[in-house]
């Protein structure tokens, strides 16, 4: 029997293409006009890579633990800034939501709180402000201490990339770092600075990381997996 999928067409997308989500859910990617009717023979020759993959991730989740999406957190476990924060909601009439902090590393949500969506995108947007705070102030120091310079950097909540840097050598990172191992943000941190020099993954590139992260094989091995410490509401 075939597993349950959502259809995404990409205006990008030149072939199929298979993803399946953190949680599990599978989305086939199509080029924009493709003839869905062909996807269920697709799926069929690639029944087993499905069942691995998804085993995988089923295995992953019992090993890192993980909440359902649906489920509001009540811990945030920030383990780039070594930060566990104790998360409170208060329901009251105003309308919206709103995030205070305390001094005790506990956060207070005020409102709406019985919306789990406006819940979701308020603790979002909390993650995304937490992460231009130390985020930024992380790359500059690192930028500085292996003399490789950039020119702007900001912050967002990128589905798929941990970071990115352009020929302008303008660096974009992901919120979600944050949730990472402090040592996987700062191999981030290097490779994205590293391609201010190489923009591109040549000899030239691997070398040059190398260079400032002699272990950068097995971090970046391990970045592969790095999105399974993301916890699910993030990736709404």
């Amino acid at each position: 029997m075939l597993p349950s999928y959502t259809v995404r067409e990409s205006h990008k997308a030149k072939h199929v293409s298979l993803k399946v989500s953190v949680a599990g859910s599978l989305e086939v990617v199509v080029p924009q006009g493709y003839d869905q009717t062909a996807i269920p023979a697709i799926l069929q020759r690639k029944q087993r890579w499905i069942n691995r993959v998804t085993q995988q991730v089923e295995t992953r989740h019992a090993l890192i633990g993980s909440e359902p999406a649906d489920k509001l957190p009540a811990q945030l476990c920030l383990r780039a800034i070594e930060q566990a924060w104790q998360i409170e909601y208060c329901p009251t009439q105003l309308p919206g939501i709103r995030a205070i902090e305390q001094a005790d590393l506990s956060l207070t949500l005020f409102g709406q709180t019985l919306d789990q969506h406006a819940c979701s995108e308020a603790l979002r947007q909390w993650v995304l402000g937490k992460a231009r705070k130390h985020l930024l102030p992380w790359l500059r120091t690192v930028s500085q201490e292996l003399e490789l310079p950039f020119e702007t950097a900001s912050v967002r909540g990128q589905k798929t990339r941990w970071g990115s840097c352009s020929s302008r050598k303008t660096i974009s990172l992901n919120c979600k770092l944050l949730f990472l191992p402090s040592e996987l943000v700062r191999y981030v941190l290097i490779h994205e600075l590293c391609h201010t020099v190489h923009l591109n993954h040549s000899a030239a590139f691997w070398a040059l990381v190398a260079h400032y992260e002699p272990n950068y094989q097995q971090l970046d091995a391990s970045l592969r997996d790095a999105r399974y410490h993301v916890p699910l509401w993030m990736e709404t």
